[in-house]
């Protein structure tokens, strides 16, 4: 018989990342899948069941070859992906930093009413309009340098019908004269105004904002901070886990 050895994928950081915690929501899903008869089920559940690895000078094994199922809502595939997003959007903000080092970061959370599953679509095609929308509008194009958005829904259960909270954040890339004199600066409230205006809605929405700050406390970079944080992907996996079908 021979030795069997389980392996270990540690980060750079020295973070042992959790492949056993996502294959097993990755099963999960599958077996949700299965239930409601997709066909997709068994290539769901055969996401990254064989990986080969290659091993360099160092001997450190690298993953060379495998397979993923690709599907938009696979636990381990969100994961992957939220990972590449991360390190990529790293990239380019520590490039902006470089090109504009007195630029600054902003961080920006927009909100609406609950909605229903069958008019979700239409309202996160809406939210994608209104955010272009308020970025051109006069005073927030005035200093602006860039900004990335992801989109992020969360599921409540406990209403008569299942209500979906779908809000965005947004990472603002800003002069520093942002911050000098109010023909500059946007306060939270002026924030809210403009995106009651960009998505034309007859209530006050919930908005927040805030300077991006070094996250002392984790031991990481703003820039790295902030780049996990808006890779989100839209659907968590855990909704998908801790949700019961009948």
């Amino acid at each position: 018989m021979t030795d069997r050895k389980v392996l270990v994928d540690k980060s750079r950081s020295g973070k042992v990342r959790p492949w056993r915690e996502r294959k097993l929501e990755n099963l999960q899903y599958g077996d949700y899948l299965q239930i409601l008869n997709y066909k997709k089920a068994h290539r769901v559940k055969e996401c990254g069941e064989v990986l080969r690895f290659v091993e360099d000078e160092q001997g450190h094994k690298k993953l060379a070859q495998t397979w993923f199922c690709h599907s938009r809502l696979c636990p381990l595939c969100n994961w992957r992906r939220a990972m590449k997003q991360s390190n990529q959007l790293t990239q380019i903000l520590a490039e902006a930093v470089k090109q504009r080092k007195t630029g600054r970061f902003l961080f920006l959370t927009l909100t609406v009413e609950n909605t229903t599953g069958k008019q979700l679509k239409s309202e996160l095609r809406q939210m994608g309009r209104a955010i272009r929308d308020l970025m051109r509008y006069k005073k927030p194009a005035k200093n602006l340098l860039g900004y990335v958005r992801s989109t992020e829904v969360t599921v409540n259960h406990e209403a008569d019908q299942p209500m979906y909270h779908h809000h965005m954040h947004v990472l603002l890339f800003v002069k520093s004269l942002y911050f000098k004199g109010s023909d500059n600066y946007i306060s939270q409230s002026e924030w809210t105004g403009y995106w009651q205006r960009a998505m034309k809605l007859t209530y006050v929405p919930i908005v927040n904002v805030e300077a991006v700050k070094p996250n002392v406390n984790r031991q990481k970079n703003s820039l790295l901070a902030s780049a996990q944080e808006t890779a989100k992907y839209q659907v968590k996996s855990k909704d998908i886990k801790n949700k019961t079908y009948k």
